[in-house]
């Protein structure tokens, strides 16, 4: 009973870590861009949806994935050179490991923009909602459940958690500030824009473990910039950005540089034509994974593929093989009509 109390507890910390470590993790963040920050909610298009896939470890066992559908627009808007009002949803189930360890998000944003000048803007955010953290039980491997030559023996009664279910509120909040300057001409293609933004997620600190106060979960602060500019007279533009994370002792640094190539421009008058670009490019997450990713933007659609190289201490028990994931983006309204529909 003694070494079955002090495995149990082995195991608690570990999901306890699971949970204090991080939050599920996407290397597209910023094609998320209302997980990002949710000053984000409503303030890029009319309207928008995403989903969003990744399946991580695959090659050492059970393998952790991800998928995440968000959904986005503008209930009020005084058109492109005014104050906007949007709202956004975001949902996303994780699931990891042997004991399928599920953790279900749903939150809801709504964001608020003004315009401090021609070039600048501000918007801010607040998200809240619901965290659903499940487990199963049966799955969990214990010491007493071995026999004396050490083989597995899942009959042999276990000690489990308290609850194998846990819900709690989650509420966040974001900030950001934008600057865009249009093309010098029209035919130049040398826009230039800036996003700095700061967000602190669960404010809260929700209570997701599986013993009353046990598993409280740090408040998560995030910083992210990202700087697009476009080389005149070229198709090529540079879009360097990097995300800053802290939750509790656990620090991410997510620089990363992203090459956009013009295939076809927007009509600017008519509306009839969208922007069409192919985006190479990749991120390095500080001590763990190099990202390599390609996007196609095709009229109201995008699809993106990205891929982690693992450089963590994992890199020999998964060959260095680490992260897939792909996301899927729809615009369904035009730029033009949309500003008649708000």
């Amino acid at each position: 009973m003694k070494k079955n109390a002090i495995f149990f507890i082995i195991i608690t910390i570990c999901l306890s870590k699971i949970s204090y470590g991080q939050d599920y993790n996407l290397s597209m963040l910023y094609d998320n861009h209302v997980l990002l920050n949710p000053a984000n909610a409503g303030l890029y298009y009319p309207i928008g949806g995403n989903l969003s896939y990744r399946q991580q470890w695959k090659s050492i066992g059970n393998p952790y994935t991800t998928a995440l559908f968000s959904l986005d627009g503008r209930i009020l808007s005084q058109g492109t050179t005014g104050s906007v009002l949007g709202i956004g949803l975001v949902v996303a189930n994780d699931v990891a490991g042997e004991a399928k360890l599920n953790t279900l998000n749903a939150n809801l944003a709504i964001m608020g923009k003004v315009m401090l000048n021609e070039n600048n803007s501000l918007s801010a955010g607040i998200s809240g909602g619901l965290m659903q953290r499940k487990l199963d039980n049966d799955k969990l491997r214990l010491t007493d459940q071995h026999d004396a030559l050490g083989n597995f023996d899942p009959t042999i009664n276990q000690e489990g958690f308290a609850t194998e279910q846990r819900m709690a509120p989650d509420v966040g909040a974001g900030i950001q500030w934008s600057y865009g300057r249009g093309a010098s001409t029209l035919s130049s293609n040398d826009p230039f824009g800036c996003q700095v933004g700061a967000v602190f997620y669960h404010l809260n600190k929700p209570n997701t473990g599986f013993k009353e106060d046990l598993d409280k979960r740090n408040i998560r602060m995030l910083a992210h910039i990202s700087i697009s500019y476009g080389i005149k007279n070229t198709p090529i533009q540079l879009n360097p950005q990097t995300i800053l994370q802290i939750q509790g002792p656990n620090r991410m640094i997510y620089p990363g540089l992203k090459f956009k190539y013009l295939l076809q421009e927007q009509s600017r008058y008519t509306g009839f034509l969208f922007s069409r670009n192919l985006t190479i490019g990749g991120y390095y997450r500080v001590g763990d994974a190099l990202v390599l990713l390609t996007q196609l933007d095709w009229d109201q659609f995008s699809l993106g593929l990205s891929y982690d190289v693992n450089l963590s201490d994992l890199t020999k028990a998964t060959n260095s093989f680490g992260a897939f994931e792909v996301t899927v983006k729809f615009v369904p309204i035009k730029p033009t009509t949309s500003n008649k529909l708000l």
